[in-house]
């Protein structure tokens, strides 16, 4: 049970990830780096799983004022530790 900061909900560097991306790795309390998208870029941590309609695809959690983007040849690695 995580609480997001409502003040600064991107400083959590949260994601949400498709369900299709977890048996890759891509579960709950996993650092990955991501590339290609912007100020976006860096590291982030998965903390929230998609609705199963969604398919290759990650949602970035971020302040309600920020609008929507669509990025297109974004690199997601998975950081080891």
């Amino acid at each position: 049970m995580k609480h997001i900061n409502p003040e600064n909900p991107i400083g959590h560097r949260w994601i949400a990830v498709s369900r299709d991306l977890e048996p890759l790795g891509f579960v709950f309390d996993t650092k990955v780096c991501i590339e290609g998208a912007g100020d976006l870029s860096g590291v982030w941590c998965v903390n929230d799983r998609m609705n199963a309609r969604w398919e290759h695809r990650i949602d970035f959690l971020v302040n309600e004022t920020r609008k929507g983007g669509y990025w297109k040849n974004v690199k997601i690695t998975l950081i080891e530790e």
